[in-house]
């Protein structure tokens, strides 16, 4: 009987645990609706709050063509070392072009997210069915990022405030 019960348990502690790996990364979306009455127009916020409750850092940031089903080497590739203008993103850290220089959306945004922290992408929009950022967030852990860059990123890169609130046209 005594084995029964531990081969039980030990199943339920093993369930218990797969459980909780499955929620690693945890995303709550909410979304409000009002009517802004000096613009005479319906807004629609999107709240996008990602939760870090793995053991390890994990990166965000906005592309600037929707994800479709490009794998994570693909969108790392293509935010950090695809060129944008004359320069790409690991030359301008390399060169230190970006320092004093305002985030810009798309190009140089980059949040670590780290273990326990939790951060927001609020989004204002006047179309319900718009998903135009909601394409385009990326997420992947930090440690594949820099494995695929073969370099660490300097926290003086990474956005600092835990949200940023992003407008739709």
């Amino acid at each position: 009987m005594k084995t029964i019960i531990y081969i039980f348990l030990v199943t339920f502690l093993f369930c218990s645990t797969d459980l909780n790996a499955q929620c690693q990364i945890h995303i709550d979306t909410i979304s409000f609706c009002y009517f802004n009455g000096i613009t005479k127009q319906s807004q629609i916020i999107d709240n996008y709050q990602i939760t870090n409750n793995s053991t390890e850092d994990y990166l965000t940031w906005v592309s600037l063509v929707p994800k479709n089903d490009k794998s994570n080497i693909e969108l790392t590739h293509d935010f950090f070392k695809k060129g944008k203008g004359d320069f790409n993103l690991i030359e301008a850290m390399y060169e230190n072009l970006l320092d004093g220089r305002p985030i810009i959306i798309g190009y140089s945004f980059i949040k670590n997210i780290t273990v326990g922290e939790t951060f927001s992408y609020f989004i204002a929009k006047t179309e319900t069915k718009s998903n135009f950022y909601q394409r385009r967030i990326v997420l992947i852990k930090k440690k594949e990022v820099e494995q695929y860059l073969r370099m660490q990123i300097d926290e003086k890169y990474f956005f600092k405030l835990p949200s940023i609130f992003l407008t739709e046209k």
